[in-house]
């Protein structure tokens, strides 16, 4: 088992990944997970251990859900799975209505991107 220190340096370097590979800087996490830069920085670099809300808060600011970000033994690649819970979180707070009408916009999308060229 690894130790706490091991861990939250693991952790800070897959938050550390998925930011870059989204070309965000750690202001523009920060901002979108409504925590303080300076903290961003610390969790990356593994000098503070976040808690399970502070976590949750930068995988919402990263669009990835959380035991995609703790997959500390995993790599970063973008997966189908990704891809379902950043629609999700997108559509979080909508009313049916609103949902139904993106959902038809995405067929459309789908039916358009393979039809033969």
């Amino acid at each position: 088992m690894k130790n706490k220190t091991n861990v939250a340096a693991a952790v800070g370097e897959r938050i550390r990944q998925f930011r870059t590979r989204q070309h965000l800087s750690q202001e523009e996490l920060a901002f979108a997970s409504e925590i303080h830069p300076a903290y961003i920085g610390k969790v990356e670099r593994g000098e503070k251990c976040p808690t399970i809300e502070t976590v949750s808060k930068i995988a919402n600011g990263l669009k990835v859900s959380i035991p995609k970000l703790l997959d500390i033994d995993s790599n970063t690649e973008v997966g189908e799975e990704d891809a379902f819970h950043r629609i999700k979180v997108a559509m979080n707070g909508l009313s049916p209505e609103q949902m139904v009408k993106i959902a038809q916009i995405v067929e459309e999308i789908t039916d358009f991107t393979q039809e033969p060229s």
